[in-house]
């Protein structure tokens, strides 16, 4: 088959999600394709299939179906029948706060792929009807992007996860949660109170009795990214509370969040943003001056 790597252009880079609604009769709204994006579908009308390589999914009104990273599929419908259905793609990472990495873990699909949990959908009706619920108030929340709608969608993209974990009924997780989390908290600790500083993989070694070869196996196994990765996404973390925070300047910034050479911060809050840090600033000082506008006038108008 031909498999086509699917571009996802994000409506709002800073939320890091695409939400889109299809209302459509073309037999093949894509042929095979894939994304590094996790997605998520929630039929609202009509019938259709999902393939992937090792199953075809017969979806209906009110169903949803959950596709792993990278996962290869095909969206099928019956000729000249119309579909309304939303469509969800999204990096799970943007989504996790450091309050959450207890439970980013069990989402590693090199023990877990994701589209076994679309077993809980099939087998338990509650789970599925909050589920789509879920799913079709965040895309309204993003159609009418009224005040306060992005942390709207935050919110019920981790609502999703939740409801994920709350239901698994059937003990899916139970083989991710076996892996000794605890000792690698020592770790998250370790990156979070030295965030400004130098950050090595031997004291981390050190915090968990590990060779260096194991741990680096080990962190990537059980968090789905190598451990650079992890704390190049912590700094940055922290170098976006800083930007909008702090009154400093973008070369105080990279010194405070430990990556001092100004053309390499630029090039990891790129890769990250795909934009500057003062593109970064401005567009979120922008969408609150709009916000707060827009809130005054409806105050005035009452």
């Amino acid at each position: 088959m031909d498999l086509i790597k699917e571009p996802i252009l994000y409506n709002d880079p800073l939320l890091r999600i695409q939400v889109r609604s299809f209302h459509s009769k073309a037999i093949c709204q894509h042929g095979w394709h894939f994304h590094p994006q996790v997605e998520i579908i929630a039929v609202r009308s009509g019938t259709m299939e999902i393939h992937t390589p090792a199953e075809v999914y017969h979806l209906r009104a009110g169903d949803v179906l959950l596709l792993g990273s990278c996962q290869p599929h095909l969206d099928l419908r019956k000729p000249n029948e119309v579909v309304d259905y939303v469509v969800l793609q999204f990096e799970l990472e943007a989504f996790i706060d450091s309050n959450m990495l207890p439970f980013l873990h069990l989402f590693q699909e090199s023990l877990l792929p994701l589209a076994k949990l679309n077993i809980l959908f099939k087998e338990n009706l509650e789970l599925r009807q909050q589920f789509y619920s879920t799913v079709i108030e965040l895309q309204q929340e993003h159609e009418q992007m009224q005040r306060g709608y992005e942390l709207a969608i935050n919110y019920l993209v981790k609502k999703c996860i939740f409801l994920l974990i709350r239901y698994d009924h059937k003990g899916l997780f139970e083989h991710n949660l076996s892996m000794n989390y605890a000792k690698l908290k020592l770790v998250f600790e370790y990156v979070e109170a030295n965030l400004s500083d130098k950050i090595t993989v031997e004291q981390a070694c050190f915090l968990v009795n590990f060779s260096y070869t194991y741990f680096l196996k080990y962190f990537k196994q059980t968090m789905g990214m190598t451990f650079t990765d992890y704390v190049i996404h912590r700094r940055i973390k922290h170098a976006e509370r800083l930007l909008l925070t702090e009154d400093l300047s973008i070369a105080q910034i990279a010194e405070q969040v430990g990556l001092p050479n100004l053309s390499h911060f630029y090039k990891l809050f790129n890769r990250v943003h795909q934009c500057s840090p003062k593109s970064f600033k401005d567009a979120i000082v922008a969408r609150a001056n709009v916000t707060i506008e827009g809130g005054s006038r409806m105050m005035t108008t009452e």
